[in-house]
């Protein structure tokens, strides 16, 4: 079974602060989590993904892979889930991905929480939102926020 629609999603909030949000969350002291995976061999441009075996946080620009920051924890993935796609904007699309946004105009937003690393509890490899306070985004390690 598949549907099709176009939308603006948001989550924990009743208005997206812009025209140009496809996806945004609310401002509570939460983030989003990319789970670990192994390293992908043929990424689509625009891939965001936390790699199991560097202990990283990574994105893919269209021809390489950002750099490794390290000092993460690696190799923690067991198992992996059964596959699925959920894409918005679109009712198909060529990019490999489990959470796909087919938008040349708008964009993701990440949850905004000003010094999160002190008011998220227990974060998940893989966590992340943006710090207005240090205007980058982090993404917790395993071990430490890293900043991007």
């Amino acid at each position: 079974m598949s549907a099709f629609c176009t939308a603006q999603v948001l989550i924990n909030r009743t208005t997206a602060s812009s025209s140009s949000v496809v996806l945004e969350f609310g401002n509570e002291a939460k983030g989003i989590v990319l789970e670990p995976i192994d390293f992908l061999s043929s990424p689509s441009t625009g891939t965001l993904i936390f790699d199991d075996n560097s202990g990283s946080f990574r994105y893919f620009n269209g021809t390489s892979w950002s750099p490794v920051i390290t000092g993460g924890t690696s190799n923690s993935v067991t198992s992996y889930p059964a596959s699925g796609q959920i894409i918005l904007n679109d009712s198909n699309s060529a990019a490999d991905g489990i959470f796909i946004i087919e938008d040349d105009a708008r964009a993701m937003v990440l949850p905004v929480v000003p010094n999160g690393a002190l008011t998220i509890k227990e974060p998940s490899i893989g966590h992340m939102y943006y710090d207005p306070v240090s205007q980058s985004i982090k993404v917790f390690n395993g071990v430490s926020w890293t900043s991007f």
